[in-house]
């Protein structure tokens, strides 16, 4: 028994070539449709007042998204500052 088959009539390879095609055209399709949607949740939360960072070369977490600044925004304090909770 033959470990590689490689048939003599070419018109063989034609389903394969057909399915690599057809199934590159659906991955690409699947990415395009992952751009697109990911372009709309941005676009959502830039309407919400958040701002998106989108310079990914430096920063530790490259798809961070910072708060929304708020006028009566709580500021947020240590322990220390409070004291031990549940005391």
């Amino acid at each position: 028994m033959d470990f590689l088959y490689f048939p003599e009539d070419k018109s063989e390879y034609i389903p394969g070539i057909i399915s690599v095609i057809v199934i590159f055209i659906l991955s690409m399709l699947i990415i395009w449709l992952l751009v697109r949607a990911s372009k709309k949740q941005v676009q959502n939360l830039e309407d919400q007042g958040y701002s998106v960072n989108y310079d990914m070369k430096y920063s530790d977490d490259p798809l961070s998204i910072d708060d929304k600044p708020e006028k009566d925004e709580v500021k947020q304090t240590s322990e220390d500052d409070n004291g031990k909770k549940g005391s």
